[in-house]
Formats: C-alpha cells, structure tokens, sequence
C-alpha cells in the first residue's frame, strides 16, 4: 500500500504523455513490477503475494490517484494472474512460467470456437483488451456450438500467448482512460489447446481446476462479483484525487469581476461538501463491498452474489456524481490539458461506460432475483 501511494505524485507527472500515447509508459509498467504491484493475487505457490481481495482495492485505489489509466491497469493485471490460476495445472505451467508474466482481457463474447482434435480454433475481433501492449496473454471469450462429447455449449473462456494474436493499435482512439490502451485483438482460426479453454461459468463457479491446487479461500469464491467490483477501484482514487483539488482551487481562486475568493462563496462550500460526501460513502460502500467478497463461498445464493455488483454500481453513480459537482464548480481553468481535474472527470466517465458497472442493469438483475426470493 505504502509503495502505490508514493508512486501516485510521480504517476500523475507521466499522465499527460501516458494519455497522448495512448498507452502506460514502459518506465511505469516496469516499475510497478519490480515493486510486486501487479502481483497482489498471484498464487504464492508461483511466486505471487496472494493477499486477500480488499488488497486490490486499496492499492489500485492509490494508483488510480495518481493516474486512474495506471490504477485501471494495475487491476486488470492484478485479477488476471487470479483468472489464470483458475486454469488447469498445465495450462498455470504455461502461465506462470514466465518471470514477470502480464495477461489482458475481453470478457465480451466477441468471438467464436470450433472443436477440433485437441482443442479450439478461435475466430473474432474482441475490443477493450486493457493493457495489451505489455501483456504476454490474453484470455478472450468465444462462443462454442458444438463442443467436444460431454462438454457444455456457451462461453469459453480462452487463454492465448501474444505470439496467436493480432493487436490493431488504430482501435484505441477515445475520450477517457485513453492510456489504459485498450486495443482491439484479433484471431483468425487460432488453435487454442483443451487445458487452455476452458467453460467460463464452471471457470468462475468456485469449483475451477484451480480451486483443487490452491487451497486459499481466494480461490474458492464465486468469480463473476469479484470482476465487477474491481472496475471501481480505481475510480476512487481518482476522485479522491479530483475531490481534493478542487478544494485546493477553491482556497486560491478569486474572481477576477470583483475579487471575492471562491472560499468566501456558500455555494462553494456545499459543492466541496456534495463532493466529498459522495466519495465518502462510495469508499465505505466498496471497503464493505469487497469485505464481502472474501466471504462469498461457491453456495452463496444469486441475490447475494448479485449485490456485489449491485453495490458497485451504485458506487460508481456516487463517484460520478462527485467529479460532476466538481468540474462544474471549479471554473475554466479545468479545462486545460495541463490540469488533472478534466482527465479524471474524462476518465471516470469513460469508466462508468462499462457494461458491467451501468447502474440500471445491476439494479435490476438484483431487484428480480430479490423478489424471486421473496416468492
């Protein structure tokens, strides 16, 4: 934790460049390595922290406030050492076999998988692949039809070396979290081995193949939560960030019509104070959140495991909120490229964006299986 918050004043001095090259600086992504920043949930067993799941809160939280691209990054990094040791043992071998290994990810079935003799061929263009310039792997998910004898039809969850795949680096070109570089990846009848696909809600379950090599409870929990929820820790430090200058702003702004100091205006303090407050309880609602998820067991019912989701939804409306009241109170300033506070409220739109955290679909799936329960 000590070793993300001092690195949050140098990541903010690289955000500028990170987000005109529309990617993490080599220095940054090296950096966070070497100090085991990425490692958080990685299996002790191959050389990982495997800290427990509020880990990756605080700490992508302390990244995210200094660069919320970085912070978004650093959790996606984070959580796929944590997919990968869900595999199978061979398919971990493979993984966890290179020193310093990075992994990105699409999660949207983009794509699609025939069954052929020992495996899949993969076709599809997935997008939103964070981080994939750096990463060594990619987990896509593909549709399959027709599966091999006895396995079930639906998503696969596949696991592809950077050499199978193709980056399109012309697909990244956005408003928000623009260094996160999240490029489209592209396969063309790639042949993926059985222990590398493998049958994505069984993957997630808490019953995996992985679940019987590591016996931390880390590795046991229902996975779909777990994924949702660390899409917004970074978010929270950014607005943690924001929220705290604009207080600094409102401190040393005078308005050049009569002089008055914005500090002396009521209407400053109930803004700084809105603010505030929504990332006060966004923060107590995610530190609950993912005390939580390190309760779940592969049993807990559906409503139960559809909270976590839930919850991290409406995290993010409070956080969006607060950036809100904060860009529309802090004066023209904001809007140079130089200050922070219009990158972070880009960023935390950009981020809400995500299908996974859009309040109304989280609201309603927890609202009917609620009532379901009820019946």
């Amino acid at each position: 934790m000590r070793k993300a918050e001092s690195m949050a004043n140098v990541l903010e001095t690289r955000a500028l460049v990170a987000e005109r090259n529309g990617k993490l600086p080599e220095e940054t992504v090296r950096e966070l390595s070497d100090e085991g920043l990425f490692s958080l949930v990685k299996p002790a067993a191959h050389g990982g922290k495997e800290l427990n799941a509020a880990a990756v809160l605080k700490v992508c939280a302390a990244l995210g406030k200094g660069c919320a691209s970085t912070g978004w990054v650093g959790c996606v990094f984070n959580v796929h050492h944590w997919v990968a040791a869900l595999y199978p043992e061979q398919a971990q071998g493979e993984y966890f076999g290179q020193d310093d290994v990075l992994s990105s990810a699409s999660f949207a079935p983009s794509g699609t998988a025939i069954a052929t003799e020992g495996g899949y061929r993969a076709t599809g263009r997935w997008s939103f692949a964070s981080g994939v310039d750096y990463a060594d792997w990619c987990f896509l998910t593909s549709l399959v039809s027709e599966p091999h004898d006895g396995d079930p039809t639906g998503p696969y969850f596949l696991m592809v070396p950077a050499a199978d795949y193709h980056i399109d680096h012309d697909s990244w070109q956005v408003s928000g979290l623009r260094a996160t570089g999240s490029k489209d990846v592209v396969l063309d009848e790639t042949f993926v081995p059985m222990h590398r696909a493998c049958f994505l809600p069984s993957l997630l379950s808490g019953n995996s193949p992985g679940s019987k090599i590591h016996r931390g409870s880390l590795f046991h929990m229902p996975g779909h939560p777990f994924l949702v929820a660390v899409l917004a820790t970074p978010v929270l430090g950014a607005v943690q960030r924001g929220v705290e200058l604009f207080r600094d702003r409102i401190v040393e702004r005078r308005f050049s019509l009569t002089g008055q100091r914005q500090a002396e205006q009521p209407a400053a303090k109930v803004a700084l104070a809105e603010a505030d407050a929504c990332v006060t309880a966004a923060q107590a609602l995610l530190e609950n959140t993912f005390s939580t998820i390190e309760r779940l067991v592969p049993e807990a019912s559906l409503v139960q495991q559809a909270r976590i989701p839930r919850d991290t939804a409406f995290a993010m409306q409070l956080l969006v909120r607060a950036i809100d009241v904060v860009f529309e109170n802090v004066g023209g300033a904001a809007l140079q490229e130089s200050n922070p506070i219009q990158r972070i409220w880009r960023d935390v739109h950009a981020a809400k964006a995500h299908a996974a955290v859009n309040w109304n679909t989280q609201a309603l799936a927890w609202g009917e299986l609620s009532l379901d329960d009820a019946n």
